[in-house]
């Protein structure tokens, strides 16, 4: 006789907690299925103000943010700005297609982590993922 097999698939356990701040729906789709594939836990928020209600909403929930810059109700500054002010000390990656050097110089100042060009290539997206969550995770 032979034995059953298991055709199931594993799931990979979660790798951390991202919240994807794009008002693009088909971006914001297809970056959270490929984040998704890759492991992470991702939520999405359609503006500023979404993205910046679910994360006071969820003190300490998210390991990372993702966020574009031009969105309706508050840009990628301006809730990254009003977010630090509340100490909020996690990762941030802005994903933009784009922004000048004025802006990326207020991104700096605000302190996010790393600032990328958005591209239909979301290797180099995940690598920086990997990276800062793997230096959090080993500082800690």
């Amino acid at each position: 006789m032979t034995e059953a097999t298991n055709n199931t698939v594993p799931v990979p356990i979660p790798r951390g907690r991202i919240l994807h701040a794009e008002d693009d729906r088909m971006v914001s789709i297809l970056t959270a299925r490929y984040l998704a594939e890759k492991g992470y836990q991702v939520e999405t928020a359609m503006n500023g103000l979404e993205a910046l209600t679910k994360v006071l909403n969820q003190p300490g929930y998210y390991d990372l943010i993702i966020t574009d810059q031009i969105m309706p109700e508050l840009n990628g500054v301006a809730w990254l700005t009003t977010l630090r002010k509340t100490g909020y000390p996690g990762k941030i990656i802005v994903f933009a297609a784009q922004f000048s050097a004025e802006v990326e110089a207020q991104f700096r100042a605000v302190g996010v982590d790393s600032i990328l060009w958005k591209s239909a290539d979301l290797t180099p997206l995940h690598d920086t993922i990997e990276e800062l969550l793997n230096t959090s995770h080993t500082a800690g």
